[in-house]
Order: C-alpha cells, then sequence, then structure tokens
C-alpha cells in the first residue's frame, strides 16, 4: 500500500516543468467544481423546497437544464475552436456567475410567477455556462501539459475534481443545512455568537438551499478572476500548435467538420451506446437524494453519502490506476461500465431479502446497508471507466479540433440527465413518492409497486450499454489506426503544399 501511495506520487515530479497556465486551469475547474458539485446534489430539493416544484416538475426541469447544455454543448466546441481557450472561459464563467447568484436569491425576494419565471430563465443561462467548461477545460489541459507530463496532468486533473466533490459534498452541503457543530463547540467563547449558532446549526434545509447557491456565485467570480491570467498562447508540446487556421472560419463550419470526420462517427456511436449507464450516473445526484430523504429520513446526511465515491475514487486513483493501465482502453471501458450498472443490484432486489441477513435488524439498517453498498461498487465502476473514456476521447480528436471533441465527448453524460429527469421524475411519483416508507414498514407495498422494482427499470437500462459495446469492441479498437492514417494523410497534404 505504501509503496504503491509512494510510486504514484512519484509521478508528479514531471510537473515541475507545468506553466503556471496548467495550474490556473486547475484552480478554475476546482472553483467550479466546488460550486457545481455542491448545486446539483441539492438542485431538485432546492426546486421543490425552495420553489415549490412538485416531483415531477422538479424533475422535469432538472432535465431541462441538463436537455440545454446537452443542445449548447454541440456548439461550444466549435465556438471554442475559433474564438479562443480565454474568451470561451471568460464566456462561461460570466453566465454562470449571473445565473447561480439568480437562484440563490430570487426565492428571497420574488414569489408566484415573477419567481417562477425568473428561475426557469436562471436556469438556461446556467445550462450554457456549463456547457462552456468541461470541454475548455480538457482542451487547456492539453495544450498546458507536454507529452511527458500530459498522463500525469490529467491524473491531477481527476484527482483534484474528486477532492473538490468530497468538499462540496461533505463539508458546504452539510455545512450550510447542517452547519458545522464540532467546530461550533471549539469557538464557543471565542468567536461571536451568531457565529457559533449558525456553526452549530447551518441556515437549515431551506435557506441552506439558498446559501449553496450563494457559495456557487462567490467560486464563480474567483474562477472568473482567475480566467483573465491565462496565457492561452502558451503551448507546452509546439509541434500541436495549430498555425495553418483560416482566420475567417466559422464555428458552424468547424461543426460541420467534425460530424463528416470519421473517427467522430465511431466516437458518436460508442457515445449513445453508453447512455444507459449514464443513466446510473445521473441517479447519484438525480434520484438518490429523494431516495434517501423518503426511505430513510427527511434530514438525512446527504452530503456525507455523496462523499462516500469521490473518496474511494481517490484512493482508487493512488491504488488501482497503475494496476488497470495495464488493460486495453475499450476492455476497461467495458468493465467499467458492468461494474456501474451492477450496482444496481442490491437496490433492485427485495428489502425482505436485505433484512434476513444476520447483521440487519431494523429496515433502516437494511436501507444504510444496500445504499453504502450501491455507492461502493459504483464507484468502483466509476473509476475505471471515467478517465480510460477520456483517453479514448483525446486518442481520435484531430489538433485543430480538440474542443469539439472534447465538447462532444460529454454528449452521453448530458443526453442520460435530460432523459433521465423526465423520467425519474415520474417514476419516483410511482414509486419513491412522499409517505411511502410508513407503507412499506407495514408491508402495505408489494415488490411490483416498491422502490425496488424502479431500480429494477434502471438496472436493465443499464446493462444494455456495456453489453453493446462488447458486441462492437473490434470496431472501436480500430479507432486509433483510423487517427494514424488521418495524420499521415494530412501530413501528405502539407508537404505537397
Amino acid at each position: 500500500m505504501f509503496q504503491a501511495v509512494k510510486n504514484y506520487f512519484s509521478e508528479f515530479k514531471v510537473l515541475k516543468s507545468a506553466s503556471k497556465d496548467f495550474w490556473i486551469i486547475n484552480g478554475i475547474q476546482f472553483c467550479d467544481g466546488l460550486a457545481y458539485f455542491s448545486m446539483i446534489l441539492s438542485f431538485s430539493l432546492y426546486l421543490t423546497t425552495n420553489c415549490g416544484f412538485n416531483d415531477i416538475d422538479s424533475g422535469a426541469w432538472v432535465g431541462i437544464f441538463t436537455l440545454y447544455i446537452t443542445a449548447f454543448v454541440f456548439a461550444v466546441g466549435s465556438i471554442c475552436d475559433t474564438i479562443g481557450l480565454r474568451k470561451s472561459l471568460f464566456i462561461g464563467l460570466l453566465m454562470l456567475s449571473v445565473s447561480r447568484l439568480a437562484l440563490g436569491v430570487s426565492p428571497i425576494y420574488l414569489d408566484g410567477e415573477a419567481l417562477d419565471w425568473s428561475v426557469k430563465g436562471a436556469i438556461i443561462i446556467m445550462a450554457l455556462g456549463t456547457a462552456f467548461m468541461g470541454p475548455v477545460i480538457q482542451a487547456g489541459l492539453r495544450r498546458f501539459t507536454s507529452k511527458e507530463n500530459r498522463a500525469t496532468g490529467f491524473n491531477v486533473y481527476y484527482l483534484l475534481m474528486n477532492i473538490g466533490a468530497i468538499i462540496a459534498a461533505a463539508l458546504v452541503l452539510d455545512g450550510f443545512r447542517k452547519g458545522f457543530p464540532s467546530v461550533a463547540h471549539a469557538l464557543e467563547g471565542v468567536a461571536p455568537s451568531g457565529l457559533v449558532s449558525f456553526l452549530d446549526g447551518g441556515f437549515g434545509d431551506v435557506n441552506g438551499n439558498l446559501a449553496i447557491l450563494i457559495f456557487g456565485f462567490a467560486m464563480s467570480v474567483i474562477a472568473l478572476f482567475l480566467s483573465t491570467l491565462i496565457n492561452e498562447d502558451n503551448y507546452a508540446e509546439e509541434s500541436e500548435r495549430v498555425t495553418n487556421i483560416d482566420p475567417n472560419r466559422r464555428p458552424l463550419a468547424v461543426f460541420f467538420e467534425v460530424w463528416k470526420e470519421k473517427p467522430f462517427q465511431k466516437l458518436l456511436i460508442l457515445l449513445i451506446l453508453t447512455i444507459g449507464v449514464r443513466m446510473v450516473f445521473v441517479n447519484q445526484f438525480l434520484v438518490m437524494p429523494k431516495y434517501y430523504t423518503r426511505m430513510l429520513y427527511s434530514d438525512f446526511e446527504l452530503g456525507l453519502a455523496n462523499s462516500i465515491n469521490p473518496v474511494i475514487i481517490v484512493v482508487g486513483l493512488i491504488v488501482l490506476i497503475p494496476v488497470i493501465n495495464r488493460f486495453s482502453t475499450i476492455k476497461l471501458i467495458i468493465v467499467g461500465m458492468a461494474v456501474s450498472a451492477i450496482s444496481l443490484v442490491v437496490l433492485a432486489v427485495p428489502i425482505q431479502w436485505i433484512m434476513d441477513l444476520p447483521w440487519v435488524h431494523t429496515l433502516t439498517q437494511a436501507y444504510v446497508f444496500i445504499i453504502v453498498v450501491q455507492i461502493v461498487i459504483f464507484a468502483i465502476g466509476e473509476l475505471i471507466f471515467n478517465p480510460r473514456f477520456m483517453e479514448y476521447v483525446a486518442s481520435v480528436a484531430p489538433q485543430d479540433k480538440v474542443t469539439s471533441y472534447m465538447a462532444l465527448s460529454a454528449l452521453p453524460m448530458f443526453i442520460a440527465k435530460p432523459i433521465n429527469g423526465f423520467v425519474s421524475g415520474m417514476l419516483i411519483y410511482r414509486y419513491c413518492y412522499d409517505g411511502i416508507r410508513p407503507k412499506v414498514e407495514t408491508g402495505n407495498v408489494g415488490y411490483m409497486d416498491s422502490p425496488e422494482f424502479m431500480w429494477l427499470i434502471y438496472l436493465v437500462f443499464a446493462l444494455m450499454s456495456p453489453i453493446a459495446v462488447m458486441a462492437l469492441k473490434n470496431y472501436f479498437n480500430s479507432n486509433e489506426a483510423d487517427k494514424q492514417k488521418a495524420q499521415k494523410n494530412m501530413k501528405k497534404e502539407g508537404d505537397v503544399a
């Protein structure tokens, strides 16, 4: 174990040569990650509790939020490849700042139809801002890392992303909603009584949701400042500097160029086939909060539960990456998807089976057990799947269309979100409605009407992804060969010119 940790961190010495732009882009990602992860974990609860949306409407508008990201992300990559990294970051972060502030203060000052329109408008603006961030940051990481330190650079990126998720879940989310009682007790008699009172109890469920969004606004402002410090002309690998781009080309032209390329067409098929398992990823923030609070108790520690996943990923990155890196990319994508899908099995089995386990004595213990087991299995699958999926996308992206490919690689998640947004609202309304727990306790809910049946439906969808990709494994493995052939053709055309 110690040697694995030592070997992992010994790789970071290659980052001594990394420029300040590499660290700035990671700082932007970290700040935005804190804002995004803390917001998304409580978003459906915010729409219901603070804005008066019912279960179906809140699920639908989370779906609409991600549906607009899906629509915007098609164009964002081509726009960024045209206007550059710095302007793209500035535009995206400006929209995120405005929208997060609007969501945080609108329920305080508005009500009725005015609140309704303000929230919906802010959601759409936030979707556009969100669409800019992922692909631009990943394209920046590629630009600011050399071939020598790129793998380690992306390792740092994924590591910091999950550390941010841990902080967002365990500290920001629960901190604003429930407070920091241990800190409060340590400050008694030293700090002002108002501060101690807040730290001891937080803002509560209602005001805590608003505080999380205002915190997100503050993080966006910090990231916005950092974006002004980036030197986008800094190419760590000079051979990747693109010098033959037509200055008059338009984003729409780049967009259509990408769609005509054979490597992207193969990538698109892979993206579509992963949608089933991506719904499991989306469930972690869309379905789980209401499932947790309705099957256990209303003040369930959402942040603590959602911090388990990134903690496992951070540990796994240190311990397992040196081992799993020995296997092919497509094989690991299939294994990762399969493990993530199988995590739903423990949620889909009849709860009475769990009650028969010798260490389970109450219904609450049964639900806590299956929730923790599902989170752990899912995290292992995500650890195997996500880094290699990003690697696959990077391996087929041409140098002059990196952001376009990175943007479109996010499609499976952003397509799964709106689908699951609409579907989840109906399934929660049917199988996990408010007040179902007492009925389960009295045995008045059959399996076909239970939350476990809802998870069985999701399990069937999720298993389709690894099965489909496995069937086409050889087809996707040929993508690297296609890329090398395309690069040779481009070199020949350059020599002729």
